[in-house]
């Protein structure tokens, strides 16, 4: 197989890399669309991991409807720049147990990179399982697209 030289797959990574905010885009079962910011995080196959209150609106979405869509970009970003931004769609969930402690830690260091912040009493697996306030979120991408100078091209994360 030949290697994937699009030169939009390292665009792509460097806005997410760069980035602390995106948009989700939800539904409920009837269809009814639903945005919401929200910090995030990715690991190196590029999963994206958010925090939110399960009562959130978009929260019970996902847990309804698993099909969401992203869009990542930097609002300050001078217009006819052509920084572009991250749209993707994929399949949402929780985060499950054997992963938690995983995703806290990737949370922290990259939210808060000044601080040691080690899961401390806030930031410990049990206050995100079962029935807490609070949950992590995965979203494993299906299609993701890089826009800027170029009005849309489909990118692959997990190659170099």
């Amino acid at each position: 197989m030949a290697a994937n030289h699009n030169p939009y797959d390292n665009k792509a990574r460097i806005i997410i890399e760069k980035s602390n905010y995106m948009v989700i885009g939800t539904s409920t079962k009837n269809g009814k669309p639903w945005t919401a910011p929200v910090l995030f995080v990715h690991d190196t196959s590029f999963n994206i991991y958010f925090l939110s209150a399960v009562d959130s609106l978009h929260a019970e979405n996902i847990l309804d409807n698993a099909n969401v869509s992203i869009s990542i970009f930097d609002s300050h970003q001078k217009v006819g720049s052509y920084e572009g931004g991250v749209q993707a769609d994929g399949k949402a969930k929780p985060v499950e147990k054997n992963d938690i402690e995983r995703v806290i830690r990737s949370y922290c260091k990259k939210l808060f990179p000044d601080s040691d912040i080690e899961p401390t009493e806030r930031y410990v697996p049990d206050n995100y399982l079962g029935v807490a306030e609070f949950r992590f979120f995965e979203i494993k991408l299906d299609n993701v697209y890089v826009t800027g100078e170029e009005r849309r091209v489909k990118v692959e994360l997990g190659k170099n």
